[in-house]
């Protein structure tokens, strides 16, 4: 899978992936590997790996890199055009 195949993923489906990966004995840094990217790469699309809990979180509001919205826009915010992202 690449990065942008896991980004078009639903969030579950994203955590699930990731989980999943982790569970089969991968390292952080096998899966970044594997979605061809760094540690970086998966920050700036909100996506992180917490060491305490061994375990990748997603940021529900994912910032300025990504164009996935969050749910927490209104319809009269500037930029909302509709559907799934902001264009």
């Amino acid at each position: 899978m690449t990065l942008n195949e896991l980004l078009e993923l639903s969030t579950a489906e994203q955590e699930k992936w990731l989980a999943d990966q982790l569970a089969g004995g991968k390292t952080p840094e096998e899966v970044y590997a594997a979605l061809g990217t760094d540690k970086g790469g998966l920050g700036k699309v909100g996506i992180f790996y917490v060491p305490p809990k061994k375990a990748f979180m997603i940021k529900p509001m994912r910032g300025y890199q990504t164009t996935r919205l969050s749910g927490n826009e209104k319809t009269g915010d500037a930029g909302i055009q509709g559907g799934q992202t902001i264009g």
